[in-house]
């Protein structure tokens, strides 16, 4: 608390300069110093700065909020029919927004890195790269796998989620104007439930409408399906490649982001949420399998040249 006290006494001559009236901190001033009552010294320090500095009229937007969303959003443009996205694997925090205080706020560790590494392995085989999209906000915020009114409980999150959907949807825009022959969105996320294995999630089949219907349900749970591919290399995935109904775990059984991107939305792509146990995640060949299982996929169902 020293350096809160410190922090208003360095600003107290000023705030009295500029308010003859003596009045208080604005209420909005309150209400944000309220919200971040949760937090550490440093961001308490931080929330006081911006309370203080309210008042006076001298913040932009960007400044009174605590942050810019477009900077808790990373990207890359590609050049494949292929989309990777990652939802849970940030750490950042949004501006001064109290953490959510229901729902998952797990972090999916290792997820950023096997979707990055992925798309390197993939560009090494192919010559070209997937899009990719990572969501760097902290999950204790916002939860980007979720509709927007369940994902937080305050608005100031919302811009961050938002931009995170905005530069999805842009990019599936453009995929599906350079590649009509199809496309392809891969949800990256983990889960400590069966640290061994890989669970997929389409909605039983829901968000690769398409997908289904072009080449039949050996393109989502045969040898040549993804899982397939995964399966061949000594993998344990759920379906099983032989299963005979399309039905999946209905813990990760697909999200919002599959659910809102898919191919079961007119203006969506086939899409597919895989579920990457703990132990899985720390193995180093781990995307280069995935990275051949996604390339062998493709090229079998038209999205690459064979």
């Amino acid at each position: 608390m020293e350096a809160i006290e410190a922090t208003n006494l360095q600003y107290q001559h000023e705030l009295e300069s500029r308010k003859p009236d003596g009045r208080s901190p604005s209420s909005e001033a309150t209400r944000v110093i309220a919200r971040c009552q949760t937090w550490d010294t440093t961001a308490v320090t931080r929330a006081f700065l911006i309370a203080l500095l309210l008042p006076l009229g001298v913040l932009t937007g960007t400044e009174a909020r605590g942050y810019d969303p477009a900077a808790l959003v990373a990207s890359a443009k590609g050049d494949l029919p292929l989309i990777l996205t990652v939802p849970h694997d940030g750490g950042k925090f949004i501006g001064f927004v109290a953490a959510r205080g229901t729902g998952t706020s797990l972090r999916d560790s290792g997820t950023r890195a096997l979707a990055e590494r992925t798309a390197r392995f993939i560009e090494q085989r192919t010559g070209r790269r997937p899009y990719l999209v990572v969501a760097e906000f902290s999950r204790k915020f916002a939860d980007a796998n979720r509709a927007e009114q369940e994902a937080v409980e305050s608005p100031d999150a919302l811009p961050a989620y938002r931009a995170y959907h905005d530069q999805i949807a842009a990019f599936i825009a453009e995929i599906r104007s350079r590649f009509p022959a199809g496309a392809l969105l891969i949800d990256v996320h983990g889960q400590g439930a069966q640290p061994d294995t890989i669970f997929r999630g389409t909605r039983a089949g829901l968000t690769t409408r398409r997908l289904l219907a072009r080449f039949g349900r050996p393109a989502l749970q045969g040898e040549t399906s993804i899982i397939g591919g995964l399966a061949a290399k000594g993998y344990v995935v759920n379906p099983t490649v032989d299963a005979e109904s399309l039905r999946e775990d209905s813990r990760f059984s697909g999200g919002h982001t599959v659910f809102t991107y898919g191919s079961n939305r007119s203006g969506g792509i086939d899409a597919v949420q895989l579920e990457f146990g703990s132990q899985l995640r720390a193995k180093p060949e781990l995307a280069e399998h995935l990275a051949e299982a996604l390339v062998t996929f493709m090229t079998q169902h038209d999205m690459l040249p064979r």
